[in-house]
């Protein structure tokens, strides 16, 4: 069963300086909410606050409407949280696995049983007996993961999670991501840079630049309609080109038609195009005219 996160007129501070303002933030149960933001947006500060690791110098964060500040052991109980390094110790996989289970103090019979079924959803279930030390680092980022699956938390918070991994790993990570995770409730909180992993998985996704919250919105609405050029290039957009709109509606680039139109707005525009949806026409169809150099 997942749980409804909620932030209100939250403030942090670190260094003298605010990292993180977030006015109101509300996840519901049982949502994948993915971050998205440049390196030194907030992000991490984000989940360490979602996680009770620290708390807001003002406003307020809760986890089913208990304050992270009050909520002590139990509420930290319900919450995982897999941060950007695996940070495995020096033991077996197995041993890995179950240490938040120890902490529970669920019985060692049942502790082996979960471990195991964890690995197992990950695809990982044949190293448990080896040491941590001598996985990669793809297999350490799926042990961290179901070390954090194990205890079947209500949120599960995830920092980069597939930090370091090289294309072709990522993309296998994320698919036994989403197949961990395809018949739970647990509400989920994703970071990262990269576009194609914070929508990919995604229900709701929130752009925070700067520590502020830029936009939040469903993937195909940040796709669609990037409230400004930052959001736009943050979420794929190649060719951000100062245009100007014509009170008829016309999209110019340089003076030059591009043959786009837009009855919304009027004056100065960022015309924002993904490098797919530029094509190269004959130079007498409608378009941007340009010379190809290279």
């Amino acid at each position: 069963m997942g749980a409804d996160l909620n932030l209100t007129d939250v403030r942090h501070v670190r260094g003298g300086r605010e990292v993180l303002r977030v006015d109101s933030l509300v996840v519901g149960r049982g949502v994948h909410l993915s971050v998205l933001g440049p390196n030194g947006a907030g992000k991490t500060t984000l989940l360490r606050l979602l996680a009770g690791v620290e708390s807001p110098h003002a406003g307020d964060v809760t986890v089913d409407a208990v304050s992270t500040k009050r909520g002590g052991v139990e509420l930290r109980r319900r919450v995982a949280y897999a941060t950007q390094r695996p940070g495995l110790l020096n033991t077996s996989v197995r041993r890995n696995v179950e240490l938040p289970l120890r902490w529970r103090k669920v019985p060692r019979p049942l502790r082996g049983e979960l471990a195991l079924a964890a690995l197992e959803r990950l695809n990982v279930a044949h190293l448990a007996d080896r040491p941590a030390g001598a996985l990669s680092g793809g297999e350490q980022q799926r042990v961290s993961l179901a070390r954090a699956l194990a205890i079947d938390p209500a949120v599960l918070l995830l920092d980069e999670p597939a930090a370091g991994l090289d294309a072709q790993s990522r993309s296998a990570f994320f698919a036994d991501l989403e197949q961990a995770l395809a018949d739970r409730a647990t509400t989920v909180v994703q970071v990262s840079h990269r576009a194609e992993e914070a929508l990919r998985l995604a229900d709701r996704v929130v752009v925070l630049v700067d520590g502020r919250v830029r936009q939040v919105g469903s993937p195909d609405v940040l796709n669609r309609f990037p409230v400004d050029a930052r959001v736009a290039a943050l979420v794929g957009y190649e060719n951000l080109v100062e245009g100007y709109v014509e009170p008829d509606g016309t999209v110019l680039i340089s003076q030059a038609q591009t043959g786009l139109t837009n009855r919304e707005l009027v004056g100065p525009v960022t015309v924002a195009v993904f490098a797919n949806g530029v094509r190269i026409e004959d130079a007498d169809a409608p378009g941007l005219p340009m010379r190809v150099t290279g």
